[in-house]
């Protein structure tokens, strides 16, 4: 399946909390949900060549030294002889995006650090879900929620060479999901440059990988 269709498919499997639930419960389905998309990025990914891609959910075998101390990562392409290569991370924002989103801001700029830190080469993306009726509330320096999203994730994003800033991803991805509704899934929002079009983001990530590493 294309990584649209395996988004589908667990928006459609996982049981969705009332809107009654408590913010605890509203933190797993997304972490759930977040798992969920690890895993297809991570078969969209060897699809398109990369066949050692991982995404281990947790353990050891999700652990690298970054430049500040062991950091984890989603979904990621190592080997003995070059370390981490490429790497994915997961965040979404789907319940009152607007109140967390400087803060998933500020880790998602200091995993890009940290890992670039120790491995320089290392192609890094993150792929941003956030809830498509939430995203739509209004904010007063940039229209709506979407559009602040636009905007911060557009600060770090484009990295080309192993020099450039390493606070900086070499791709990015935003997709618009409402929990338990399928056909909400959006990975070209048409409110968000192609540039940061999720439905074209692991063809980038791949680019990128194959650019920086063309004897891999």
């Amino acid at each position: 399946m294309t990584l649209r269709a395996e988004i589908v498919a667990a928006v459609e499997r996982l049981p969705v909390p009332p809107d009654s639930a408590s913010g605890g419960d509203k933190k797993n389905y997304t972490e759930a949900l977040s798992h969920a998309i690890c895993d297809a990025i991570a078969a969209e990914l060897r699809a398109h060549g990369l066949g050692g891609v991982l995404a281990p959910g947790r353990g050891r075998d999700k652990q690298f030294m970054g430049g500040y101390g062991t950091k984890g990562v989603d979904v990621y392409l190592s080997d003995e002889k070059h370390g981490l290569v490429l790497t994915s991370g997961v965040k979404g924002l789907l319940y009152d995006p607007r109140k967390n989103l400087k803060n998933r801001y500020r880790d998602m700029v200091m995993e890009a650090l940290e890992l670039h830190k120790c491995f320089p080469y290392a192609v890094c993306g993150h792929f941003f879900f956030l809830g498509k009726s939430e995203s739509g509330t209004v904010s007063r320096k940039f229209g709506t929620t979407l559009g602040e999203a636009v905007a911060l994730l557009s600060l770090i994003s484009g990295r080309q060479r192993p020099e450039d800033a390493p606070e900086l991803y070499e791709s990015m991805g935003i997709v618009l999901i409402d929990p338990g509704v399928p056909e909400s899934v959006d990975m070209a929002p048409a409110e968000v440059p192609e540039a940061l079009h999720a439905a074209t983001y692991c063809e980038r990530l791949v680019e990128h990988f194959h650019a920086r590493n063309p004897f891999f």
